[in-house]
């Protein structure tokens, strides 16, 4: 299947291995800092010392993060449950990154995305301008990939849907592009 996934888009100079290729550019990113975290071993114990770095900044009280309702959720859900937190964004982002490399329910595995780079946006963007850039633009990728059937042309998702077509839109197509361009 992949050699001539590979054969077709080059024949008809098809730009879906491109959107394919981020899409799996953006799995690896979510693998890699999961895997990181799990490596790590003490990312769970630590986690209530991010929380607060990210609630309070470097030199409390003079900075701190200017996204009071984040500060709150931080505070009052993230702090009291962060071993429940940290396994939770652990293996969220191990997780992720494998079912978007695999292609395995694409559409909903870029909400999550998306989902998680704002709260890390959120979070911690206002540390740096690259970390603020970063979280941007994944999200970003995220929803183009969510609204790309492309994204899906080399995936589980993909070989679902040609076994069983009722699932097409489910699977690949959530707001029917693919009608559209065929029209």
């Amino acid at each position: 299947m992949a050699l001539e996934f590979f054969k077709e888009t080059w024949k008809n100079k098809d730009l879906s291995i491109f959107i394919v290729l981020v899409r799996f550019i953006v799995g690896i990113e979510w693998f890699m800092a999961g895997l990181e975290k799990i490596i790590s071993g003490d990312f769970v114990t630590n986690i209530s010392g991010t929380l607060y770095y990210f609630a309070n900044g470097p030199n409390p009280p003079i900075t701190f993060n200017p996204n009071t309702w984040y500060v709150n959720l931080i505070n009052n859900v993230f702090v009291p449950n962060s071993t429940a937190f940290g396994y939770l964004v652990m293996i969220g982002e191990f997780a992720l990154g494998i079912v978007l490399i695999l292609g395995i329910l694409v559409n909903l595995s870029s909400i999550i995305s998306i989902f998680m780079s704002l709260n890390f946006l959120f979070a911690a963007g206002w540390l740096s301008e690259s970390t603020m850039s970063v979280n941007w633009i994944l999200a970003v990728i995220a929803f183009i990939i969510l609204l790309s059937p492309g994204a899906k042309t080399l995936s589980v998702d993909k070989l679902i849907a040609n076994r069983y077509p009722k699932l097409q839109r489910f699977l690949i197509d959530w707001f029917g592009f693919q009608k559209l361009m065929e029209k």
